[in-house]
């Protein structure tokens, strides 16, 4: 463990508790500070995604052995600690390491600042922790890391066995996926340049390793070339199936992947007005819009339901607010910040945002409803409400259809679960309007 890298780790930990930034932002703001070298950045991302998506189970493991909880220390020594377990009872990490890791926390955060625990590092590094939960609940949101409420809300809906693997899968990282763009290659890489070929979607790769992303793929990504992109979301965009010419509505479009997609099925020919809330959003919406070459996206810094235009577009694409729980995998830090109440004003911004942007839709034309939820709540209910509604529009079948029957009667619509299909959970929906 390098030392720089542990500073990293603990001070991006440390803003993420403390101003509740993300993982990336986090990172970047703390190398910024301690000036690593990208190992370093590579290790201590590691360090932050793999200690935060066991963050529960490391606070209960801290916690049996200290006299003081977790959240009465300062910051960077109760990050330290959850470190420290990370490292031990879940990494392995070998006794030599752990003893090199804690003399470089004594620098780090100060041999004073320390001491007070080192009653608790000695036992965190030599005691072995048993997990006695005051429910079934409790324990499975120990062995699986997450939150209560949502174990229970999870195996309510889809049963233990099913539950179970939807949770168990967020334990580890998804596979990336990486797509062409024929906006900026005349033809698609080379078979073996970028991962394995996806079946049923031309010019789609996956990596199973995310970290065995490599210079050559970085080097294309930065070129444009290729796309790191989520197979769900390509699927999404390869569902709402512009046609040169078309005119698109991209609504909540940032930061910009799914719009450049839409712009290269387009072959840039037509007309995509993007929305997002998000000023900052949309700042990164266009460098990303650029460097994959489109040039028929329009970027409108608007909120969703209040849009100040009455045309009407051929296609809406709508990926309104969600809970994220389709990302769990990928970004662990999300299911730390969700709650109930959280859950309930998503779901009322995402009704209103679907009924507004509906208007926006010609007879003929269709609306494109997606999510990187899996919770039905804001997906099938949405879909169903919306339906009650407005009778003008009805459900259609989706092509390319790679993923799971929708829920609640919904079999037109596909959802994508990480278990099942090794990419974010995720539900497309597909209406026209007649």
């Amino acid at each position: 463990m390098r030392r720089n890298s542990l500073a990293v780790a603990i001070e991006a930990l440390s803003w993420m508790g403390y101003a509740r930034l993300g993982e990336r932002t986090a990172l970047f703001r703390a190398a910024g500070q301690l000036d690593a070298g990208s190992d370093e950045l590579r290790q201590a991302h590691r360090l932050i995604m793999e200690t935060t998506r066991f963050q529960n189970r490391l606070d209960y493991y801290v916690s049996l052995v200290s006299k003081t909880k977790p959240n009465e220390m300062p910051h960077g020594v109760s990050v330290f600690l959850r470190v420290l377990a990370f490292l031990k009872h879940i990494d392995r990490m070998d006794e030599r390491e752990l003893q090199l890791t804690i003399a470089s926390a004594r620098q780090i955060l100060g041999w004073k600042t320390l001491y007070p625990f080192e009653e608790t590092i000695g036992r965190i590094i030599s005691q072995t922790p048993h997990i006695h939960p005051v429910d079934d609940y409790e324990r499975i949101a120990l062995e699986t890391c997450h939150p209560v409420w949502y174990v229970r809300r999870i195996l309510l809906l889809f049963g233990r066995d099913v539950g179970l693997q939807l949770l168990n899968r967020d334990l580890k990282p998804i596979p990336l996926y990486i797509r062409s763009n024929p906006l900026r290659n005349d033809s698609l890489p080379a078979q073996g340049t970028v991962g394995v070929k996806v079946d049923g979607i031309e010019g789609v790769w996956k990596l199973s390793d995310p970290r065995k992303l490599g210079r050559k793929q970085l080097d294309l990504a930065k070129a444009g070339k290729i796309v790191i992109q989520d197979l769900s979301s390509i699927v999404s965009g390869l569902v709402a199936s512009p046609q040169p010419g078309d005119t698109l509505l991209d609504v909540c479009a940032a930061p910009g992947n799914k719009t450049g997609h839409l712009a290269a099925l387009m072959n840039n020919e037509g007309e995509i007005f993007s929305v997002d809330v998000s000023a900052d959003r949309m700042t990164h919406w266009k460098r990303e819009t650029k460097r994959l070459g489109c040039t028929i996206a329009q970027g409108i810094v608007a909120d969703a339901t209040k849009l100040d235009f009455s045309f009407e577009a051929d296609i809406v694409l709508v990926d309104p607010p969600c809970s994220n729980t389709g990302v769990f995998a990928k970004n662990p830090a999300m299911k730390w910040r969700l709650s109930p109440s959280r859950l309930q004003t998503l779901i009322a911004k995402q009704k209103a945002i679907l009924e507004a942007v509906s208007k926006h839709v010609r007879v003929g034309g269709t609306l494109t409803y997606s999510t990187c939820s899996i919770l039905p709540e804001e997906n099938e209910e949405i879909i169903i409400s919306f339906l009650h509604r407005n009778p003008e529009f009805t459900l259609e079948r989706q092509t390319p259809f790679l993923g799971s029957v929708g829920l609640g009667g919904l079999a037109r619509s596909q959802r994508f679960y990480c278990y099942l299909h090794e990419c974010n959970g995720y539900f497309i929906a597909r209406l026209r309007r007649s």
